[in-house]
């Protein structure tokens, strides 16, 4: 049967390994992995800063948004406001025109009555004129 023999050799092997690990580690692994440590750090830090920037904009977009719909409806009621005063006015100058209107037509009537009264005293001054020369002519 074969039985490993352990000699000096192995021992001194196994120092040297654990040496060359612990060495290896401290210079190699260490500084390899606190560099990857550092980027990861970053990364993530990076990332929270842009979804923080981006839940500001959020934020941001959202209060625009709600500023315009709040100067809509302001700019609504103020043109509501112009459109019910325009309205109003419309409505005072046709009550205007239509009050003009009728103290002119009332004006004309009163003139057109006097003016046929004027024609209907001429007319029987005439018929009386006419009714003599009838008479006359009749009686000849």
């Amino acid at each position: 049967m074969n039985v490993i023999s352990l000699d000096l050799s192995v021992v001194v092997i196994m120092l040297l390994v654990f040496c060359l690990f612990f060495v290896m580690k401290r210079n190699f692994f260490d500084p390899i992995n606190k560099i990857l440590a550092d980027r990861e750090a970053r990364t993530q830090g990076t990332l929270k800063e842009a979804e923080k920037m981006m839940s500001e904009a959020d934020r941001q977009s959202l209060d625009y948004q709600e500023a315009i719909k709040s100067a809509r409806l302001v700019s609504y009621r103020v043109q509501e406001g112009f459109r019910a005063e325009a309205l109003k006015e419309r409505s005072q100058l046709i009550l205007q025109g239509r009050q003009q209107a009728d103290s002119l037509v009332g004006s004309s009537r009163q003139e057109i009555e006097s003016q046929v009264g004027q024609a209907k005293k001429g007319l029987e001054a005439e018929v009386s004129s006419i009714a003599d020369g009838i008479v006359k002519t009749i009686l000849r």
